[in-house]
């Protein structure tokens, strides 16, 4: 049976040491480890206690990485997990290290849910569909889920998802329709409810000058027409002009008058 001949603290990390089983250097080993099995130079060590000092110096490894790991911020079980696998540790040494993460509270996903919410809320614009679903993503429990998904609903302010509404609005050119239209698309792609949507839009100003969209429709009936006249011929060319034009919110009405401003009748006028 092998008998340990030498136990050196290694030169690049106190932390750790070299284990030498009959002048061979066998296994690098924790502190804890070392501790742990009370290892000893001259101590004799049977195929078992090897295999003992082995799985428990996986365990150390993986939890000393897990610390590194959570060290940077908060994680869930699901990304200790996937990150200990991606690091290729054995399922029961991640077990064991999860054990001790929830019993040392290093794992707490209402804690997790909370801190979440509030740096979302005061760091993004997004609203609580988002955040719903970055926890589901993140493997937290269903009933957390439901629970803080609507206290971020209860504590986002009103002010901020106007704010955040205004600021999209600014960025949507067109009749108010179809500004209308972008805007409520763009209010669910981050996450917010159509309740919330529609009680935000009514206390914004949609308003709009005659003169304001008369240049709106001029500008995109200019570019419309241009780039269908390179793709029909005659009549179609006005059809198509005014199918796409109305798809942009553009009323009937005015899309025909500023057709006949701008002297187009048969679809084979330039427009300059």
């Amino acid at each position: 049976m092998p008998k340990i001949t030498k136990i050196e603290v290694q030169k690049k990390n106190k932390e750790r040491f070299n284990l030498y089983l009959d002048e061979q250097f066998e296994m690098g080993i924790d502190i804890d480890t070392f501790v742990h099995f009370n290892l000893k130079k001259d101590q004799v060590l049977e195929p078992s206690d090897m295999e003992q000092i082995q799985t428990y110096e996986q365990y150390r490894q993986a939890l000393n990485k897990t610390i590194q790991y959570i060290s940077y911020r908060k994680r869930t079980e699901q990304e200790i997990v996937t990150y200990l696998q991606d690091n290729e540790f054995a399922e029961a040494v991640i077990a064991d290290v999860i054990n001790y993460c929830y019993k040392e509270k290093l794992i707490d996903h209402v804690d997790y849910a909370e801190s979440l919410k509030n740096t979302m809320i005061q760091t993004t614009d997004k609203g609580p569909e988002v955040y719903k679903q970055k926890l589901y993503q993140l493997g937290i429990e269903q009933d957390i889920i439901e629970s803080y998904t609507e206290k971020f609903k209860q504590q986002q302010p009103i002010e901020q998802i106007i704010k955040t509404a205004q600021k999209i609005l600014r960025q949507k050119k067109g009749p108010i329709i179809k500004q209308q239209d972008k805007l409520k698309q763009s209010m669910l792609q981050k996450g917010y409810g159509f309740d919330v949507i529609n009680e935000v839009m009514k206390s914004m100003d949609f308003s709009q000058s005659e003169v304001e969209l008369d240049q709106l429709l001029q500008a995109d009936l200019e570019k419309v027409y241009n780039k269908n006249r390179r793709k029909y011929d005659g009549r179609t060319v006005v059809m198509k002009t005014i199918e796409a034009l109305m798809r942009k919110g553009y009323n009937y009405d005015k899309i025909k008058n500023k057709l006949e401003e701008s002297g187009i009748s048969d679809g084979t006028e330039e427009i300059e």
